[in-house]
């Protein structure tokens, strides 16, 4: 150990007179950078953890793609469904008639979203929780079925926007169906809104026969939807264009990362704080030991050499409180992730416990630059130290 390391080490551990005071507010320098470091890794976990369980989910209940034509409602070309579900990446191609409408039952009425969709090709068939989907009748969501006070084998009223004007103004169309199925994909506006009904249960009651204003695509790997869909926007006919997940949920994924980026700036704000604190320290440290420095320069220390000192005292710092916030950090993310002991309400959330994800870049990155603030925090007072006058000292 050369004498710079032996001196930072000594001035850290001091417990004599006002030295004491010193050596306390390295302490709490090192305590405020631990809690910033593990604070930092903790919540950019959680917020990776939501970014991951909501596209999870997002990909899970939603098509990839969505084709659609300008014109609204469209004949239901099977052939063309063909192609596309015969396009490279694709998995499935299906036919989907997706409108806005009311249900009533049970003395309740809420507005929803209903699909129809084609029972071959079910694709909500992973999340029926009771009962299933048939030729007629309807699926409802978990927590639709809950306000409606009706479970499977009840009946609703649809009532759908398409309609005809009478002498006594426009009137809706609505019919009775049985609910033969209830479905739960644990994201709370879906299952509180979301209602399934066979194509032909729809076509049936409706003028829309074999009309569909939808495509769903589901791709073999969700994350290629944005490439796919530029490509099938190419080659379908016109009038026709498709839009990935990614695309229709941009606003909701850009307000994640905004928020990850203010969560970031507003905990760094702590490792800052706690940086202020080393400068603090040292600055005092200097004035308290500028006897110290100058019999060093007399012995023959460089300017660089007080530096140097005063540098590594700050770094030893900044190591030691960087180490304690990476172990505390990781390990209440990984009991955090095991045990799940904070549990959040599904009326307000899509996710019933708080989700981990640690990212190792992550990890590196807020370690990198907090040591790069505690050294930055240590420039001033040891640039101080290094160009005092030592002739006035040994004079005094």
């Amino acid at each position: 150990m050369n004498f710079e390391t032996y001196l930072a080490l000594k001035y850290i551990k001091s417990t004599k007179g006002k030295e004491k005071f010193i050596s306390f507010s390295s302490f709490i320098s090192m305590a405020g950078i631990a809690i910033g470091v593990a604070a930092l890794i903790i919540v950019m976990g959680v917020m990776n953890g939501f970014d991951n369980e909501l596209e999870k989910k997002i990909v899970d209940v939603n098509p990839h793609i969505v084709i659609k034509n300008v014109r609204g409602v469209f004949d239901y070309n099977k052939a063309l469904i063909n192609k596309i579900s015969h396009t490279k990446g694709i998995k499935t191609a299906t036919g989907v008639l997706i409108t806005q409408g009311m249900i009533t039952g049970g003395g309740a009425s809420m507005g929803v979203v209903i699909n129809g969709i084609d029972v071959k090709q079910n694709p909500i068939k992973r999340y029926i929780i009771y009962g299933r989907l048939k030729n007629k009748g309807v699926i409802l969501g978990y927590e639709l079925s809950k306000i409606l006070g009706i479970g499977v084998g009840g009946s609703v009223r649809i009532i759908l926007p398409f309609g005809k004007t009478t002498p006594f103004g426009f009137a809706p169309l609505s019919f009775k169906e049985t609910v033969t199925g209830l479905f739960k994909s644990g994201m709370y506006d879906y299952d509180a809104s979301f209602v399934y009904i066979p194509l032909e249960e729809i076509w049936s009651k409706t003028d829309l026969k074999n009309k569909i204003n939808t495509i769903a695509v589901e791709l073999k790997d969700p994350f290629k939807a944005k490439q796919i869909a530029e490509e099938l926007t190419a080659r379908l006919p016109a009038n026709f264009y498709a839009s990935s997940w990614i695309e229709l949920n941009s606003n909701f994924f850009t307000a994640l990362k905004l928020e990850k980026a203010a969560m970031f700036i507003i905990l760094m704000l702590i490792i800052i704080v706690a940086s202020f604190n080393i400068t603090s320290s040292l600055v005092m440290l200097v004035l308290q030991k500028t006897r110290d420095i100058a019999v060093l320069r007399s012995l023959g220390a460089t300017g660089r050499n007080i530096r140097n000192i005063f540098i590594k005292q700050s770094a030893i710092i900044g190591t030691i409180g960087i180490i304690a916030g990476d172990i505390l950090g990781i390990t209440l993310s990984i009991l955090l992730k095991k045990y799940h002991f904070i549990k959040l309400p599904s009326s307000v959330y899509y996710i019933t416990t708080i989700p981990v994800d640690l990212n190792p870049i992550y990890i590196v990155f807020t370690t990198l630059l907090a040591f790069i603030l505690v050294i930055a925090s240590s420039i001033y007072p040891a640039t101080k130290a290094s160009k005092l006058n030592i002739i006035e000292v040994l004079r005094q």
